[in-house]
């Protein structure tokens, strides 16, 4: 008995040893799938302190899997086995590896990209590891294909190729697709063959060295170890240092800092009213500047409404908007039209921008004029494409233990984005060359991830609602049921902490010009390119309506020495941005520009402002579900909207802000009044060139996890 009890105990042992060594190399293969690879092809993309923390939990999980499952193994492998050699245990391992996968598939959407491939590969797996288990002669035959670290490779690689032949068309996002789908089946090929003959060559010399085999379940550990350690020093992170330097501007030049908040609804900001105080920081600055309480975006999606803010130019003018089918993610912005940077470049001003949102990329034409610009981007621990990865369900398990919410983060830290541009300016040292900054801060966007403590600032969060189940209940209530019950105060409570988070940065910012001796003469524009809808008419996120939650928009502008300060009552747009800056320093506003100085004395008649939306790939409503092109023309205090829909409707609001009570019927002939000057307005268009746009395959899943593509 006491023999048994040791060899039981040693079966536990070499299982567990297994269990962690085949557990291992799926974790490190999947950490080169989902991370490592992405890190050295995208220049900016690094690991930072909060993606280490998740990569760490990651690790302990899938450790005390590999040690449950492997001491499973072990059991399996005692009762069962018939010779007991470590290769058994090795294939016991890794059958419970194969398992889990294949479990993990089974509770995934049978509709998921590649999905019957990955179930019958990952069946395939589960009856050769049987019958090696079973057979050495079957063992033998199939070399190393049942090594953990080659079947690990096999089966991600399939998933990886599902997710490039599911990107699209070569016409719509470049022939180098069809490149890389082709260059991945033959590696899958290669790999599966070579594993095949390599093992049957090599396994029994392999055999004879008996401790080669048998201390084999430490190489995957290591090697894991090895690679985060190498993904560390390849990420390229930086921590910018603080200078002592004064960023000096010449006189009469004063520096201009553009801060979009994006996707940050003017409802929300604690600025008047709203019963969260999330906006200490701009309650701050706004003593300081000029608070125009209602500015209207010139579209409700990101690339269109920063194309309006660079250019004072309404949508129609610019170009840059969804045109379904060729662009269905967005045009690129015209070549002939001047941009904000490009005309303070010219005036020596140096052109620094550091953002968020992948939208702002080359190419979409919004850098264009800037000196500077950067993107940098974490490597993603989740995105909506890696659906079959076993760090999925391990990230639910760990949730009950642990805040898991960062796991869903796809873009940068606000903290992220202030300290690079900060790095940037500081690194110029004392200069007599004024600065045009811009910054994007993303974090009160979907998937609604702020940092703590700000996660936890107002009640409502829901620690077990993933991304996964919020896109799910956004899909739901596009369909027109009702909202859950859950949704709103957890994504509003996140929303309302990212918004909080933001406002600290800005913050910051201000901090640092006062440092500097930079405040004073600093012009400071903060503002939003859209909001957000919560379930409002059945619609959710941007980029889908014409109406207030996404086109009414915080703009606050501390003017140099503070020379306009107060709250400004009269409607105004986000293309009055660009000519109020170059107004205020002196320069001539190129003879296109739409937008109107917010400088200028406003006029005896009531000035008549537009907003444009236009069909992206995003959730829509029941009533346009492929997207419709809907404007509205504002008349203070009335609205009216158009739709390609046939709807037409007006609100008054001022005393209807959230537009639940459509006046047209009532009121027809102010409405044929507006839908007149709006339909003259139309006629004006000019015409714009098609086009698609070309994105590489990451690009595209950053952006469908972001929901702007479905």
């Amino acid at each position: 008995m006491t023999a048994r009890r040791g060899d039981l105990r040693s079966a536990l042992g070499t299982g567990v040893a297994f269990g962690l060594s085949a557990w291992s190399a799926y974790a490190a293969t999947e950490f080169v799938f989902s991370s490592l690879l992405f890190s050295f092809a995208r220049p900016y993309a690094g690991f930072t302190p909060w993606h280490w923390e998740l990569t760490w939990l990651l690790v302990g999980a899938f450790a005390l899997f590999g040690a449950v499952c492997g001491a499973l193994a072990g059991l399996a492998v005692f009762f069962f086995g018939h010779t007991g050699e470590p290769c058994q245990f090795q294939q016991a391992a890794t059958l419970s590896l194969a398992a889990a996968f294949f479990v993990n598939l089974l509770a995934s959407p049978r509709t998921s990209d590649g999905w019957f491939w990955l179930a019958a590969s990952s069946a395939l797996f589960i009856g050769i590891l049987l019958a090696g288990l079973r057979s050495d002669a079957w063992r033998i035959r199939f070399g190393y294909l049942t090594n953990p670290w080659v079947f690990s490779g096999l089966l991600l690689g399939i998933g990886q190729e599902a997710v490039v032949r599911n990107m699209g068309t070569a016409e719509q996002f470049g022939s180098h697709i069809r490149v890389m789908l082709w260059l991945l089946i033959l590696l899958l090929f290669a790999l599966a063959i070579g594993s095949v003959v390599i093992g049957r060559i090599a396994r029994a010399r392999i055999q004879r060295r008996r401790w080669i085999e048998a201390s084999s379940w430490a190489f995957a550990p290591a090697a894991a170890i090895v690679l985060v350690a190498v993904s560390e020093l390849a990420s390229g992170t930086q921590t910018p240092k603080a200078q002592a330097a004064t960023v000096f501007s010449e006189a009469g030049k004063p520096n201009v800092m553009l801060v979009v908040m994006d996707t940050v609804r003017a409802d929300h900001l604690g600025l008047d009213g709203y019963v969260r105080p999330n906006t200490p920081h701009l309650r701050q600055l706004a003593l300081d500047a000029a608070v125009y309480t209602h500015a209207m975006a010139a579209s409700n999606f990101t690339l269109t409404s920063h194309a309006s803010l660079f250019t004072g130019l309404y949508p129609s003018w610019h170009g840059a908007y969804c045109r379904p089918p060729e662009a269905a993610y967005g045009s690129k912005m015209e070549a002939g039209v001047p941009t904000l940077a490009e005309l303070l470049r010219e005036r020596g001003y140096f052109t620094v921008g550091v953002a968020a949102n992948l939208y702002m990329r080359d190419e979409f034409g919004l850098v264009r004029g800037f000196e500077a610009f950067e993107i940098p981007r974490p490597v993603p621990v989740l995105t909506a494409e890696n659906w079959y990865l076993l760090r999925r369900p391990a990230r639910r398990l760990i949730s009950y233990g642990f805040d898991t919410s960062q796991f869903d983060r796809l873009y940068s830290r606000s903290q992220d984005i202030e300290q690079r541009l900060v790095s940037i300016l500081d690194r110029r040292g004392s200069s007599d060359a004024p600065f045009f900054a811009f910054l994007n801060f993303m974090d009160a966007h979907f998937p609604y991830v702020p940092p703590a403590p700000y996660d936890t600032l107002f009640p409502g969060k829901n620690r077990q609602l993933t991304g996964d189940d919020l896109d799910l209940e956004q899909q739901a209530i596009a369909r027109g049921e009702a909202v859950p019950a859950n949704y709103r105060p957890h994504t509003i409570s996140q929303y309302d902490g990212g918004i909080a988070y933001m406002d600290a940065q800005i913050g910051s910012l201000v901090d640092w010009l006062k440092r500097r001796n930079a405040y004073e003469d600093t012009m400071i524009i903060v503002t939003s390119d859209h909001g957000e809808a919560f379930g409002e008419r059945n619609l959710t996120g941007h980029a889908n309506s014409p109406y207030q939650n996404l086109l009414h928009v915080p703009l606050i502008v501390k003017y140099p020495f503070s020379a306009k300060k107060g709250s400004v009552d009269s409607i105004v747009s986000l293309i009055d941005v660009a000519p109020t800056i170059l107004q205020q320093l002196g320069l001539a506003l190129p003879p296109n520009m739409q937008g109107r100085s917010l400088l200028e004395p406003p006029q005896a008649k009531a000035r008549e402002i537009f907003s444009e939306t236009f069909p992206c790939a995003v959730l829509g409503s029941l009533e346009c579900p492929r997207g419709c092109i809907a404007r509205a023309v504002f008349s203070w205090p009335y609205k009216f909207v158009t739709s390609t829909n046939g709807r037409r409707q007006l609100f008054d609001i001022s005393r209807d802000p959230d537009e639940t009570r459509d006046l047209y019927p009532s009121m027809i002939g102010l409405g044929r009044e507006l839908n007149g000057d709006l339909h003259a307005w139309m006629k004006t268009f000019p015409s714009h060139p098609r086009q698609a746009i070309s994105l590489d395959p990451e690009a595209l899943r950053r952006l469908k996890s972001l929901g702007y593509v479905q």
